[in-house]
């Protein structure tokens, strides 16, 4: 009897969770449908689990940009055209096999799909890449890819961004875009006047 039970018990904490997986599960398919949205494939396979996952889809970004309305007008109007933010954040120990042909690929697909290339590094220290799906004046969306040592970061940004937004976005997500340094050190030089 008493194993009868343990098997409820597994069977209904399996059953909880796939119910709690749907949600996420559907906004990633809601997602795909958009022109700025890539598929990463299988990034857990080449690096593990990642420290940090970010999935934002259009109804949480709405209700940000909702409740920021008052605060900041133009970020909420910039929240409430976009369709979804994905972020992935690996830990690593050394850059891991096959991630720098990953990322490669992944470019590659992206190229062939119509994606531009706005920033390419291959230094010893890291490979960065960073692409933007144009629609005329607007930024449909934005990929950026960072291999390094001791981490690999992998951002979709999806909607319908004005290129002068592009640096706001990519800060609201503390990712520096600009050229000018790390993002924290200018907190930092901010403070100090």
């Amino acid at each position: 009897m008493k194993a009868n039970r343990n098997w409820f018990k597994r069977g209904l904490a399996v059953g909880l969770g796939a119910l709690l997986a749907l949600p996420a599960m559907a906004q990633e398919d809601a997602l795909k449908e958009f022109p700025g949205y890539v598929d990463f494939g299988e990034l857990g396979a080449i690096f593990g689990e990642p420290t940090v996952q970010i999935a934002i889809g259009e109804s949480l970004l709405s209700l940000v940009g909702a409740l920021s309305a008052e605060e900041d007008p133009e970020a909420a109007e910039l929240f409430r055209r976009l369709n979804g933010v994905r972020v992935n954040v690996f830990e690593t120990d050394a850059l891991a096999t096959g991630a720098v042909d990953f990322v490669k690929d992944i470019s590659g697909q992206l190229a062939s799909r119509g994606w531009e290339s706005v920033v390419t590094i291959n230094s010893a220290e890291e490979q960065v890449r960073i692409f933007m799906k144009l629609n005329g004046d607007m930024v449909d969306g934005i990929t950026v890819m960072v291999l390094e040592d001791t981490e690999a970061v992998f951002v979709n940004v999806i909607g319908n961004i004005n290129p002068a937004e592009l640096e706001r976005v990519m800060d609201n997500f503390d990712v520096n875009i600009s050229g000018r340094g790390d993002k924290d050190d200018e907190d930092d030089e901010d403070d100090d006047q």
